[in-house]
Order: C-alpha cells, then structure tokens, then sequence
C-alpha cells in the first residue's frame, strides 16, 4: 500500500534538524565551541552565555556554532560532565580547556554520552511520528470529505 502525501507536505523521513545537527554528539559540539571561543578570544563560557548563542537572537551567531550551543542546552548533564570532569563541584563555567578535553573524547564511552544520544534519537523519533500522524490525519480528513454525500 502506498500513500500519496499532501502538496508542500515533506516525507516524515526527512528529520526537523539538519543534517550536521543530527551528526552532533559531545565530542563534536564541544569541538566547534572551542573553534568559536578561541576565534572570539574568549577561554571560558557560562551557562547563560550557551543559552544566548543557542537562542541567536541578534542572528550574528553561525549556524553550526548555534546547533552545537543548543546541544548542550538540550543536555545539560554534557555540560555539567564536562564543566566538572578536573573540579569536585559544578558552577556553570567551563573553560576551553575543559571543552577541548570533550572535544578528544573525554565523555566517549560514558553514561552521559550513551543518555544524551538516547535523547537524540528519541526526540528525532517522536518528530517523525509526529509529522506521520499529521500526515495520516490530513489524508483520512480528505479522504472522509470525499465520501461525503450531499444533504437534501
């Protein structure tokens, strides 16, 4: 059975984020972040600082830069690995030596990491069902409306 999908409808295949966002993971955020605080001559970053780049208000932020902020957003236990991975406590601030350090591979092969990409992959997941069940519902409430007779 094939289904035929609505005009200007995109296939449920085709994920809400792009395709380097979804290649995202700890090592590889960590490593733009690190490109983009070194260009910028900065050796740390706060918490509020990562919202801000992954919000891109001003729209000054690349794009790639803005995804991998937003990664650690999203994840706040990575930040939080990373930010505490040399001190006992955590307080929001993590230097580029910290994120260089993720950026090698720090958190491969840790629970943070193996929860993080779960996380990934099941909201990418609940997108696709969801734009499945917006497909199917379009489809069945054309096809009811086609079968409807005319009142007398």
């Amino acid at each position: 059975m094939s289904v035929t999908l609505p005009a200007g409808v995109t296939p449920p295949s085709q994920s809400t984020y792009s395709s380097f966002e979804q290649k995202l993971d700890a090592a590889k955020s960590s490593q733009v972040l690190v490109e983009y605080l070194k260009e910028n001559g900065k050796s740390a970053i706060n918490e509020r600082e990562l919202s801000e780049l992954a919000n891109n208000q001003k729209g000054d932020v690349p794009s790639e830069v803005s995804a991998a902020a937003s990664y650690m957003v999203r994840h706040e236990d990575v930040f939080t690995a990373i930010e505490t991975h040399d001190v006992a406590g955590e307080d929001g601030l993590s230097g580029v030596w910290n994120l260089e350090w993720a950026a090698a591979g720090g958190l491969e092969g840790t629970s943070v990491e193996a929860i993080a990409a779960m996380t990934e992959a099941f909201d990418r997941a609940i997108g696709a069902s969801a734009k499945i069940t917006e497909i199917t519902t379009e489809s069945k409430t054309e096809l009811d409306a086609t079968k409807q007779r005319a009142q007398n």
